[in-house]
C-alpha cells in the first residue's frame, strides 16, 4: 500500500460504515463523523444481492447478516384486483432489517476508526488536514449542497411513503400496484411483515392519522393488504417522502460523494443500499496502491458514477410505472398479457 492517508468520512448510515471499515483495514487513517451514531427505530427491510453480499463478505460480516435475515425464493406483482401481473424471481437476495444491517456494521468497526459525535453545519472545515473527504450524508447530502456548482438539492417527487413492521406472519410475498398508489408485502426474519406504502403526497402531523388515510385510500381492495394494514400500528411504521439526487459527477477535487449523496434513488427498484455498498468497495479499490487522491477518485468516478445514475434513472421509471392513475389499465394489461405469453 502506497502512505496511508489521512480520511474523514461524513455520516455513519450503510455505505459511511462500510467505507470506513474497508479503508481502515487498508491502513488508512479514518474519522467517521455522524450527529448520532444511532441505529434506525424501526427496522423495516433492505434486500441485499449477489454483489452486495460480496461486499458484506469482504467486511466479514455477511453469514452473520445472513443468520438474521429472510431468504424468499419468489415473488409476485399483482393488480389492484389481485391478479399477478408478473412472477419475479428474488435472485439470491437477502431481506434485513436496515436496523439490524446498522448495528452489524457499527459493531464490525475496526478500532483504529475514531469515531466523533458531531453535527456538522459546515463542510469545509472537515477538509482541513485531511487528504480525502468522504461525503456519505445521505439523500440531503450537506457536502454536496456545499462543494458542489449550483449547490444541487434533493427533488421531491410529490409522494408519501409509509412503511413498517408488524408481528403478523406475511400472508404473501407482493408488491400490489394500484391507480395512484401501490403496497409491498414481504417477510421479515424474527419479526414477522415488513410492508410498504405509497401514494399522492398526503402527511399529518399524526402517523395514527396518516396510517388511518391509507386504510381509507386501499383498504378493501385484496384480503392480503387488509390483513396486514389492521396489524400496523403508528409505533412502529414510518413515514417520509420520495426525494431523489440530481445527477452529479460524484468527486470535486479531494472529497467523493457515496450512497444516497451521490445518486439518492426512488426505492421502487429496492438496489439504494445496494449500490451504496458497492461504492463503498469501489472507493477502498481505487484509493488502495494510488498515491495521488485526485487519480484516485478519477478512477473511482468512472467506474461508479454510470451505475449509479443508470440504478437512479431505472428506479424512477419504475416509480412512475408503478404509481400511474391515468393509464394503469393499460399498464395492467400490458404487464399480464406479457406474463401469460412468458409463462
Amino acid at each position: 500500500m502506497s502512505t496511508p492517508l489521512t480520511v474523514r468520512v461524513l455520516g455513519a448510515g450503510v455505505s459511511g460504515l462500510a467505507a470506513a471499515h474497508l479503508l481502515a483495514a487498508d491502513g488508512h487513517e479514518v474519522e467517521l463523523v455522524d450527529e448520532r451514531f444511532t441505529t434506525p427505530a424501526v427496522g423495516t427491510a433492505l434486500g441485499l444481492f449477489s454483489p452486495a453480499q460480496q461486499v458484506l463478505s469482504r467486511l466479514g460480516v455477511l453469514e452473520e447478516v445472513r443468520s438474521i435475515s429472510a431468504a424468499p425464493e419468489v415473488g409476485t406483482l399483482r393488480a389492484a384486483d389481485g391478479r399477478i401481473l408478473a412472477t419475479v424471481p428474488a435472485g439470491n437476495a437477502l431481506l434485513v432489517s436496515r436496523s439490524e444491517l446498522v448495528r452489524i456494521l457499527l459493531d464490525a468497526l475496526p478500532d483504529r476508526v475514531t469515531t466523533t459525535r458531531r453535527r456538522i453545519e459546515d463542510v469545509r472545515p472537515l477538509r482541513a488536514g485531511a487528504d480525502l473527504l468522504v461525503g456519505a450524508d445521505g439523500v440531503h447530502s450537506l457536502t454536496r449542497r456545499s462543494g458542489w456548482p449550483g449547490r444541487p438539492r434533493a427533488r421531491s417527487h410529490g409522494l408519501t411513503v409509509l412503511r413498517g413492521t408488524t408481528a403478523l406472519e406475511p400472508p404473501e410475498i407482493s408488491e400490489t400496484w394500484g391507480r395512484g398508489w401501490l403496497f409491498g408485502i414481504t417477510p421479515l426474519a424474527g419479526i414477522g411483515t415488513n410492508w410498504f406504502a405509497c401514494l399522492p403526497e398526503h402527511r399529518t402531523s399524526s402517523p395514527a392519522e396518516d396510517l388511518a388515510h391509507l386504510r381509507r385510500t386501499i383498504g378493501g381492495h385484496r384480503e392480503a393488504i387488509d390483513a396486514v394494514l389492521d396489524a400496523a400500528t403508528p409505533q412502529r411504521t414510518l413515514i417520509h417522502g420520495i426525494h431523489t439526487a440530481p445527477p452529479v459527477w460524484p468527486v470535486r477535487e479531494d472529497v467523493v460523494l457515496l450512497g444516497d449523496a451521490a445518486h439518492a434513488m426512488a426505492p421502487n427498484l429496492g438496489h439504494g443500499a445496494n449500490t451504496a455498498l458497492r461504492d463503498a468497495l469501489s472507493l477502498s479499490l481505487a484509493v488502495c496502491g494510488n498515491a495521488e487522491v485526485r487519480r484516485a477518485l478519477h478512477r473511482y468516478a468512472l467506474r461508479r458514477a454510470l451505475p449509479g445514475q443508470g440504478w437512479r434513472l431505472g428506479s424512477e421509471a419504475v416509480m412512475r410505472l408503478a404509481m400511474t392513475a391515468s393509464t394503469a389499465a393499460l399498464r395492467d394489461r400490458v404487464l399480464s398479457g406479457s406474463s401469460a405469453r412468458g409463462s
